[in-house]
């Protein structure tokens, strides 16, 4: 056998056995691939070994963290919204029968902000604004206008506060502690004694009525009231002749035959008026029962023009509008006459 075979045999052969003395050791494919991966401890890449760390060598203990800085006094008053937020959004959902109490709360809640800030229910006690309301209809008044400063306008019917002593005939009804907690967060309609009327005439208006039925005249202009006085009724029997003072209001009902009104109060200490800051809102929709629901919008005859009269800066105002174009035309005049006289060098 010649020394080609000899080198092949002993090849195919160290798969099996040891290599002899004298005889080269030739490893395996997958050997090789195993002898040259790096073993742990020895890459600085490894995980056993950090980086920039020796190959052997030990790593460095790391330094322990700083304890976080205490908090400024600012940053405790923003530390309860920040409760309340991550409660109210929690991370993982939480049982309903956890979330029942904090739902019931929330819905409270925006039931006090909207009775105090929006619209607020009130029920009708007396007939003294029928036909329009009847006795315990629900009507909801409108709280956001107060907020904006918005005043009420002729014609609007309004809540409004007791201006002195015209609830004494009609003593208010006494409510327990579990009524009051309702109606304070609006799940129940107003009825503390507050009062509903119409709106006749606001600061500044002359508001006058010759009685036995003549019409009720606002600077002058007489009112149509057919279209929401109670049938049968007539503007007015009483006689009066008034000035509204500047940031009151002069109120009627819409039932002039039983209606205890600012006519009834005339000669009391508030003169029959309302200060604008008792009014509770303006009253924009009834709600209950089902067959009375509807809006209250404003009688047409009040969008008749009254301000000629009512506003005291109203005749100020006019001459001087009336005055600008007057002095522009005249300026323009002489400028024009100015230039003419340059042109002919005078």
């Amino acid at each position: 056998m010649d020394e080609s075979s000899e080198t092949v045999e002993a090849a195919g052969n160290t798969a099996g056995k040891p290599a002899g003395r004298g005889e080269a050791m030739v490893p395996r494919p997958d050997q090789a691939a195993h002898d040259q991966s790096p073993q742990s401890g020895d890459a600085p890449g490894s995980p056993d070994a950090p980086d920039g760390a020796a190959p052997g060598e030990s790593p460095e203990p790391s330094e322990p963290a700083a304890p976080p800085a205490p908090r400024k006094w600012w940053q405790w008053l923003y530390a309860p919204f920040v409760a309340v937020w991550r409660f109210a959004f929690p991370k993982k959902p939480r049982p309903f029968i956890v979330e029942l109490p904090f739902l019931l709360a929330i819905a409270l809640v925006l039931a006090f902000i909207i009775k105090t800030f929006l619209v607020q229910a009130f029920v009708i006690p007396s007939g003294s604004m029928q036909q329009t309301l009847e006795i315990n209809d629900r009507v909801l008044v409108n709280r956001f206008s107060n907020w904006l400063g918005h005043e009420p306008n002729r014609g609007d019917i309004v809540v409004f506060q007791d201006p002195g002593n015209w609830l004494d005939a009609e003593p208010v009804k006494p409510k327990n502690v579990f009524s009051k907690t309702l109606t304070a967060i609006g799940l129940l309609p107003e009825d503390n004694g507050d009062l509903i009327k119409r709106v006749i005439g606001v600061g500044g208006d002359h508001v006058e009525s010759k009685g036995n039925g003549a019409p009720v005249t606002v600077n002058g202009v007489p009112l149509k009231e057919d279209g929401y006085l109670y049938p049968s009724n007539t503007p007015s029997m009483e006689p009066f002749s008034v000035d509204v003072p500047k940031d009151h209001l002069w109120v009627m009902g819409d039932h002039r035959e039983v209606s205890v009104d600012s006519r009834a109060h005339i000669k009391s200490v508030t003169g029959g008026f309302v200060p604008v800051g008792n009014v509770v809102g303006i009253a924009v929709l009834k709600v209950w029962p089902p067959d009375h629901f509807g809006t209250l919008p404003v009688p047409s005859t009040f969008k008749q023009s009254f301000q000629a009269l009512a506003a005291p800066g109203a005749v100020p105002v006019a001459a001087f509008a009336l005055a600008v174009p007057i002095t522009v035309v005249r300026r323009r005049r002489k400028l024009r006459t100015a230039e003419a006289l340059d042109a002919l060098g005078l």
